[in-house]
């Protein structure tokens, strides 16, 4: 049986709306793929669990802002580099929530594709 080569993941620091039912809070994205992100634990978007479900709203060049449904698929660690204009390249692990789109509609997608291949030419 072949396995699907996991997509990959770009780093960004993108602020984004989450909607859910206990209401809408602000938190920063630190990674964006076609099928998931990584969103870093925020006042108001915290103690969540694995199987959690929300909505993610970003603005995005070129248009509308864009939004995806998605599920907590793991609680975890990422990177956010600290901006200083004393040093360079300096990094502090976060918080946060590993996350995954849930049926995407195709020009949703295809939004999606466009950006991240804006942060892979950068």
């Amino acid at each position: 049986m072949a396995t699907q080569p996991r997509p990959v993941r770009y780093r960004c620091e993108l602020y984004a709306n989450i909607a859910e039912a206990e209401g809408d809070s602000r938190a920063r994205v630190l990674e964006m793929s076609e099928s998931g992100a990584f969103i870093e634990e925020a006042e108001g978007f915290d103690d969540r669990q694995v199987g959690d479900e929300a909505t993610l709203t970003l603005a995005l060049p070129g248009g509308d802002p864009w939004s995806g449904r998605f599920r907590i698929s793991r609680l975890g660690t990422s990177r956010r580099e600290l901006k200083d204009p004393r040093v360079e390249h300096v990094t502090v692990a976060v918080r946060g929530y590993g996350v995954e789109f849930l049926e995407l509609h195709d020009d949703e997608l295809e939004r999606l594709r466009d950006f991240l291949e804006l942060l892979e030419l950068r």
